[in-house]
């Protein structure tokens, strides 16, 4: 079996590299990134050949390919990938609300993934916690409306934005600043900013509408009213958000604690129960990464109904946030010799 993992010398690349050897051991990798370049990868010197080499050598045909880098490349070598015989998981903003692309959490809807299916686009990081948390609820109870705001990891912006926020942050906590004035106010290190990329006429950013759009095709929800906020904070691996939920039914937290618990239904979700949080921060699921964590469940004391209710929602967004979950999609048409990466069967 040959694996081509596009973008490589990333931080989604790299994980994905473990991955792989994880639940394809002894498969062929191909590695990609922008150049021919080498990279160290556990002791070991590896090979990276330059993306365009795919444009210019029929030899690198293979069987499964991932892509982990930005729209351009996606757009650009997702279709010669396809030509090249490759099923092709592609962790881009480019195909993810195309009609014709299945948009895939394993655990919610990985049953689009048939055999006949040979480009699956993969969610935002953000957006793959969330649906494995909001999924069970919606089956049991249905979503009425969800409310999210998230407080998102610089990893997310890519490894030089996370060298550089290293760096500041290393620079600027040497000094005798206790209220971190000495930080760049547009920068990440000491700071908390608003996710505000490519914000349209709407208000909403691009990462604020990815969540918003992809929760609706990934739940079979067209219509549900979901709204977000996100930020970033100065946290280096984990995102986090805390969600407002109301439901068509009204209940008890304990029937919706039962309906989160761990089992067959939930199989990459780790339920805490009790409202103080403990065992819920964004170090807590680098400790799990490959599964989203959910707790903190309240009643929303506003709503006299029953059917109001908030929640923490964690999830690792290099790990189950990317990598994790493109290698469980794949999973679907090339079993996983690791059990943890193999993909729900609905």
């Amino acid at each position: 079996m040959r694996i081509c993992i596009l973008g490589a010398t990333g931080l989604v690349g790299r994980e994905t590299i473990e991955l792989v050897e994880r639940a394809w051991p002894g498969s062929e990798l191909v590695l990609l990134a922008s150049r021919d370049q080498s990279m160290e990868y556990d002791g070991r010197q590896l090979q990276v050949l330059g993306a365009e080499r795919l444009e210019q050598d029929e030899s690198l045909r293979g069987d499964l390919a991932f892509v982990a880098l930005d729209d351009a490349f996606s757009e650009r070598y997702v279709p010669r990938l396809l030509a090249l015989g490759y099923r092709v998981v592609d962790k881009s903003n480019t195909y993810r609300l195309d009609p014709n692309v299945p948009l895939v959490v394993a655990s919610v809807n990985c049953s689009e993934v048939k055999d006949s299916v040979r480009l699956v686009a993969n969610p935002n990081c953000t957006t793959i916690p969330f649906a494995i948390a909001m999924r069970p609820l919606d089956q049991r109870f249905g979503l009425a409306n969800v409310t999210v705001s998230t407080y998102q990891a610089i990893s997310g912006a890519g490894i030089a934005p996370l060298r550089e926020f290293i760096e500041d942050n290393r620079a600027g906590y040497a000094t005798d600043g206790l209220i971190g004035a000495q930080f760049n106010p547009s920068r990440y290190a000491g700071n908390t900013v608003p996710h505000n990329g490519k914000t349209d006429e709407s208000g909403f950013s691009a990462e604020e509408r990815k969540l918003m759009q992809e929760s609706r095709k990934i739940l079979s929800r067209p219509d549900l009213p979901v709204s977000a906020q996100c930020c970033r904070v100065p946290v280096a691996v984990g995102h986090y958000m805390n969600v407002w939920l109301t439901l068509d039914k009204a209940t008890n937290q304990s029937e919706i604690e039962a309906t989160l618990a761990p089992g067959r239904d939930n199989p990459f979700l780790t339920y805490v129960p009790g409202p103080v949080g403990e065992g819920l921060s964004a170090l807590q699921c680098v400790g799990g990464r490959d599964r989203a964590l959910a707790g903190r469940l309240r009643r929303d004391l506003r709503d006299e109904t029953g059917r109001s209710f908030c929640m923490t929602v964690i999830g690792d967004n290099l790990r189950l946030g990317a990598a994790t979950n493109a290698v469980r999609v794949a999973s679907r048409w090339f079993p996983s010799r690791d059990p943890e990466l193999q993909a729900a069967g609905r």
